[in-house]
């Protein structure tokens, strides 16, 4: 499957003060998660602290989307993917960018422009990052929360996107004709796409204890 990479270009920006001073306080992210071509869309909102490494982020999706961190993935940041690493370079010389490296604060620039989270190796599950409005900082008792969000997210073994809206569909028709996906349906009698586990997903958040 081909890597889908889109930027909201015409949004709006936040208004930033323009790079961080060394003496300055670090700022807090509001950011929204989305998937693309959910239908009804599936989105997240979390207020997180500007100290956090792409790293903590990807820990804060994964409890954010339900799922186990058991494929790859990475980070694409304005126009560099990060992914965890130690700076090696690939065969076109390229270098690659260590997501334990760099804190958001680091990226507000790339972040405004283009901010996507590739799983299961960019042929799976993608998610489109807005950087909605910058905040004030957290101070030391900040750590990510989740403010909003709606509809379940989708289990990481249907596949991608359009497998899961196969099996919404399925679901719907009362689970005919659904060999060819690759989900137990056993394993959904109790799923409910519609369902956003707020205060859980925030119990979970609070657990991580990513403060920064």
């Amino acid at each position: 499957m081909a890597k889908i990479l889109k930027g909201e270009f015409g949004r709006e920006k936040p208004v930033s003060s323009g790079g961080i001073e060394p003496d300055k306080p670090i700022p807090s992210y509001r950011l929204k998660l989305a998937v693309p071509f959910s239908d009804p869309l599936i989105w997240r909102t979390l207020e997180v602290p500007g100290r956090m490494t792409l790293a903590d982020l990807h820990r804060v999706i994964q409890v954010c989307m339900g799922w186990q961190d058991e494929d790859s993935h990475q980070f694409l940041v304005g126009k560099i993917f990060y992914q965890p690493g130690f700076g090696i370079e690939n065969y076109r010389r390229k270098p690659e960018y260590d997501e334990a490296a760099f804190e958001l604060h680091q990226l507000e620039e790339g972040m405004q422009f283009l901010f996507s989270y590739l799983y299961d190796g960019g042929d799976g599950w993608e998610l489109q990052i807005a950087l909605e409005e910058i905040l004030a900082p957290k101070g030391a008792d900040g750590y990510p929360v989740l403010i909003d969000g709606a509809n379940n997210c989708p289990p990481e073994e249907a596949g991608d996107i359009h497998q899961y809206q196969a099996l919404l569909a399925a679901l719907d028709q009362g689970g005919a004709d659904v060999e060819h996906i690759r989900l137990d349906f056993e394993q959904t009698r109790d799923f409910n796409p519609f369902f956003c586990d707020r205060d859980g997903i925030n119990k979970h958040l609070k657990r991580l204890n990513i403060r920064r």
